[in-house]
C-alpha cells in the first residue's frame, strides 16, 4: 500500500522567507488519511507561530500538498 507525505509551506507576512515541514505517518495511507489531519497540523504551526514574540498577529498562508512517497521522492531528484 502507498504512503503518503504531507508537505506544508507557511509563508508569514512581512518575513523574508517561508517555513517548509513534511509530515509522514503510517496512518497516510490514502489521501483521505492525509487531508484529514491538514487543518490538524496548520492549526498546532498556527499556534506554534503565536507564542513567538516577533511573529504574533502576523498573517501566515500555507500551501498544503499530500502526495504519494514515491512522487515525493521523485519530485526531489
Amino acid at each position: 500500500m502507498d504512503a503518503f507525505t504531507m508537505v506544508i509551506v507557511a509563508c508569514i507576512a512581512g518575513e523574508p522567507q517561508c517555513i517548509t515541514a513534511q509530515f509522514s505517518d503510517n496512518s497516510f495511507t490514502t489521501f483521505q488519511a492525509c487531508d484529514s489531519r491538514v487543518n490538524e497540523i496548520a492549526s498546532s504551526m498556527t499556534k506554534d507561530f503565536a507564542k513567538r514574540h516577533e511573529l504574533k498577529g502576523k498573517q501566515v498562508t500555507y500551501e498544503i500538498s499530500c502526495s504519494r512517497q514515491a512522487k515525493f521522492a521523485k519530485a526531489l531528484v
